[in-house]
């Protein structure tokens, strides 16, 4: 049997303490998702499932400041600035569900990033980070975030598979799905897990308005189980981690598997039906404008205009997103 500590992934930093393990994400300069970081969670968590020495993994930032920022644009790159006409949510949704199913034939994952472009490293991603979150949520083993930086869009979708949720009290610790001001939906899992979590409602308004959320905020909401001062975060997880840890895994797999599967059933359609959502949104002229904007403003200002110069894009400004 394979341990997990033992694996050599390229954004992750792995120890173990007893049965918990802390995987740090390294994704420098600005710890965004990326399609590497994907798929090293990805062997992690798979790995995990088959490793009886494991009963929490602590996911935190492993860069100072930065837990995982947002998804990483230049994933998206490629499937957005191919020039394509507008597709269909209903169009996308089918052709999605076909692509999922050719992917997971044994090694088709690789011939898709090899020689598939754009499109098919696009696809590769969607398609690895639907079947790993799934497999959190399935998991005999406690998933906790430590949040102790963004957690912005897809960094979000990442903190909200996790069981627990603990995040720094410190104003540079911002939650939230920011899709909107980029011309997107949620395409990580954010608007059904939102749902789910808050209600409807309250998922609107997240969504809609894509503003980033202070961790006061965030708390109130329900998004967050505890707020730790910020040089306490990691113990305290950990600490809580250790706890869990101890639980029979057998115990925890059927109790998660009932609370997240066990009221609704779709949870798994509800995911391609937003995945669909996503790629459609990505195929229109306005998000094309969106990504040269944002890398613009990524090479200007030397971070993430999400967190670096909001305004403009919170209040609509900086790009047409209307015109076609």
């Amino acid at each position: 049997m394979s341990r997990a500590a033992d694996l050599r992934l390229e954004t992750i930093d792995l120890a173990q303490d007893g049965r918990v393990l802390t995987a740090r994400a390294v994704a420098p300069p600005l710890n965004f998702v990326t399609t590497e970081f994907v798929r090293d969670l990805d062997r992690l968590t798979a790995t995990v499932d088959t490793d009886d020495s494991v009963g929490a993994v602590v996911l935190t930032g492993g860069l100072p400041g930065r837990f995982l920022t947002h998804a990483d644009p230049s994933a998206l790159t490629g499937m957005i600035e191919l020039p394509h006409p507008f597709v269909p949510a209903r169009v996308a949704a089918p052709l999605l569900r076909a692509a999922s199913a050719a992917l997971r034939v044994p090694g088709a994952t690789s011939v898709a990033e090899r020689f598939g472009g754009g499109l098919g490293v696009g696809l590769v991603w969607g398609h690895r980070w639907k079947r790993t979150t799934l497999r959190m949520n399935r998991s005999r083993a406690v998933y906790l975030a430590a949040i102790n930086g963004p957690a912005l869009g897809g960094g979000h979708e990442i903190a909200l598979a996790c069981d627990l949720r603990y995040a720094a009290d410190a104003e540079h610790v911002k939650l939230g799905q920011i899709e909107t001001m980029a011309n997107l939906i949620p395409g990580g899992g954010g608007t059904q897990r939102l749902t789910r979590l808050l209600g409807a409602a309250a998922a609107l308004e997240i969504t809609l308005e894509g503003a980033p959320l202070p961790v006061s905020e965030a708390h109130r909401l329900g998004l967050l189980h505890r707020v730790v001062p910020e040089d306490q975060l990691l113990a305290e997880t950990q600490a809580t981690a250790t706890r869990l840890a101890a639980r029979n895994p057998v115990v925890v797999a059927e109790l998660k598997r009932a609370i997240y599967f066990g009221t609704d059933t779709r949870l798994a359609r509800g995911l391609d039906r937003e995945q669909a959502g996503f790629v459609s949104v990505g195929t229109t002229a306005a998000a094309a404008r969106t990504t040269r904007a944002f890398f613009d403003d990524l090479a200007r200002l030397g971070d993430t205009p999400f967190l670096a110069d909001p305004k403009p894009w919170l209040n609509g400004t900086r790009v047409d997103q209307v015109s076609r």
